[in-house]
Parts: structure tokens; C-alpha cells; sequence
């Protein structure tokens, strides 16, 4: 199979992978990304100041919540969706007013709210993890 294939998913792959109609303006998506790195930049410090105060695991575990906030504002932005806006049924513009979105959009726009959320989720986990388990190094 030629390198150009590989990089497409097979077409009955594909539904796997939710695609809808941006919901957010890209006054949005610039709020989102500054929220991303202001949340990455919080953990990383508190990643430091727990590893430097030698900080009980559960504390270090705690590294998930800045690392959430950061894992939910980037891939809002980089798969167009705000899941706040999915779940009100609304497209945000560069204004941050809001109108109502048509009905069939919506409901794209809530199946990749769904991912956004449990990709999310599965990254905070993660971090919560590695950042525990470097106090039982």
C-alpha cells in the first residue's frame, strides 16, 4: 500500500471519525488556544513545585485538572467545536454572540463534543497518573 493511503483511514473507518461544521468563530478558537497554553503553563509549574516540595502522590495526582483544561481548550480548537455551544445547539461568532444552529448541524456538533470530552478526559487521566507515579520513583 502506497504512504498516501496509509495516511487516510479506510472508508469504513471513516465513520469512526465525527465531522461536523465548525460551531466557533475564530475569535473563539484564538480564546481557546491562549486558555490551552496558560493551562499548559499552570501545569507545568505545579508539576515543579510538587516534584521540588516532594509532594505526596494523591497531591501530584491533582495535575490533571490544569492538564483537562488544556487537553478540552486545544482540541476544541483543532476540531472546530466548542462543547458548550453542542451542547446549547448554538454557533458562537467573533462577537461571542451566539444564534441558534440548524438541527442537523447540532447534532454533529454533539457527536464531536462527545470525543472532545472523553479524549479529554483520557488525557487529564493520564497526566494525573504519570505525574503520581514520579513520587514512587
Amino acid at each position: 500500500m502506497s504512504p498516501a493511503a496509509d495516511a487516510h483511514p479506510p472508508l469504513e473507518d471513516r465513520a469512526a471519525y465525527a465531522v461536523c461544521r465548525p460551531n466557533i468563530s475564530g475569535a473563539g478558537r484564538r480564546r481557546r488556544t491562549r486558555i490551552g497554553y496558560a493551562a499548559v503553563m499552570v501545569s507545568l509549574l505545579l508539576f515543579g513545585g510538587l516534584l521540588v516540595s516532594h509532594a505526596a502522590w494523591y497531591w501530584r495526582a491533582l495535575l490533571c485538572l490544569p492538564a483537562g483544561l488544556a487537553a478540552v481548550s486545544f482540541l476544541q480548537v483543532r476540531r472546530n467545536t466548542c462543547i458548550a455551544r453542542a451542547a446549547e445547539g448554538t454557533f458562537e461568532h467573533d462577537d461571542f454572540s451566539r444564534t441558534k444552529a440548524p438541527d442537523d448541524e447540532v447534532a454533529a456538533s454533539r457527536r464531536v463534543a462527545a470525543t472532545i470530552r472523553r479524549d479529554s478526559a483520557l488525557i487529564a487521566v493520564a497526566c494525573g497518573v504519570l505525574a503520581a507515579l514520579t513520587a514512587l520513583a
